[in-house]
């Protein structure tokens, strides 16, 4: 009687338990891989869109003075683009920020986060190679200006 007694008892044996606790183990270990790797996307995409915001930006600003300017004089972390009309425009690092200033002293960001420049000047032509880096995020970019022909 005792031996049909235990086949009618429902429950579950001790090996099933530890199979349903180690895929549980499994599945939240995956869970959490995921979760972590979700929050740290929009950090990244974040700085991501930073760097090539900033790299497009100054790149407007280089070739829309450069497109103006007649002459180029090498000077400080860049240069001054000097156009035929009178104004000039000076580039220079302040600290991690490209700074573009006028004649009239006017200062405009135009790029952040910037650990190298270097500004070469051949001719008519005008290259100007940025390289940035906000997080983990890195970028470079070489931006060529022709400058106006007399």
């Amino acid at each position: 009687m005792n031996h049909e007694s235990r086949r009618t008892q429902r429950g579950f044996t001790l090996v099933e338990l530890l199979v349903v606790l180690g895929i549980m183990a499994i599945v939240t270990g995956m869970l959490a891989t995921i979760f972590y790797q979700l929050s740290n996307i929009p950090r990244w995409g974040n700085a991501q869109l930073a760097v090539d915001s900033d790299l497009r930006n100054a790149g407007l600003w280089l070739v829309r003075d450069g497109n103006q300017s007649q002459s180029f004089t090498p000077g400080g972390a860049c240069g001054t683009f000097n156009t035929a009309h009178g104004p000039t425009y000076t580039y220079s690092l302040d600290g991690t920020t490209l700074s573009r200033t006028d004649d009239g002293g006017k200062t405009t960001a135009v790029a952040r986060s910037v650990t190298g420049l270097a500004c070469v000047a051949s001719g008519n032509l005008v290259a100007v190679t940025l390289d940035l880096t906000r997080g983990e995020v890195s970028a470079s970019a070489t931006i060529t200006v022709a400058m106006r022909v007399q």
